[in-house]
């Protein structure tokens, strides 16, 4: 080992070159322009994607690709943002991904929607159990026309319920 090994002062080395910080600024700069360019390249390309696409079920994955690509220029040309931050953050929304975890609203949503399916089912199993029994039967047939009633009114507030959640 060597005698000044737990020294205070700096290693005397001559390997380093005395304009490290322009060095490094210099490369960062020309790192930063050249992901610009591809930035805007793949922009470019999610929105002729966009202008050729027939089909509207894929429309809004390029427009949110093309807002992450937006957001990533916006990031290098406009903040002092160090780069490796903004790839974190734009490869980690740039990926489409089905199994991404989804907000309370979306999964309420969704579980509102299945809640509306199953009670449609039982309206509609309710309307065919109706239309077979018998007219003679009438208490039978008042308490089927009442359940149906009832599952129409918790259809509505369903319904109700999906259209606050996506206001």
């Amino acid at each position: 080992m060597c005698s000044d090994w737990f020294s205070d002062e700096p290693p005397e080395d001559d390997s380093a070159p005395p304009n490290q910080q322009v060095a490094n600024a210099e490369r960062d700069a020309l790192r930063r322009a050249q992901m610009v360019i591809r930035a805007r390249e793949r922009a470019d390309f999610w929105r002729r994607q966009l202008a050729a696409e027939r089909f509207d079920e894929f429309k809004p994955e390029m427009r949110r690709r093309i807002a992450v690509e937006q957001a990533l220029l916006d990031g290098l040309e406009k903040t002092d943002t160090p780069s490796f931050v903004l790839m974190r953050t734009y490869l980690a929304q740039a990926v489409h991904k089905p199994s991404q975890p989804r907000t309370e609203a979306e999964e309420e949503c969704d579980d509102l929607q299945e809640r509306i399916g199953k009670a449609t089912q039982r309206r509609k199993d309710l309307l065919g159990t109706l239309e077979l029994t018998p007219q003679r039967q009438g208490w039978e047939r008042k308490e089927l026309v009442r359940k149906i009633a009832s599952e129409e009114e918790y259809i509505r507030g369903l319904q109700a319920k999906v259209r606050a959640l996506r206001a």
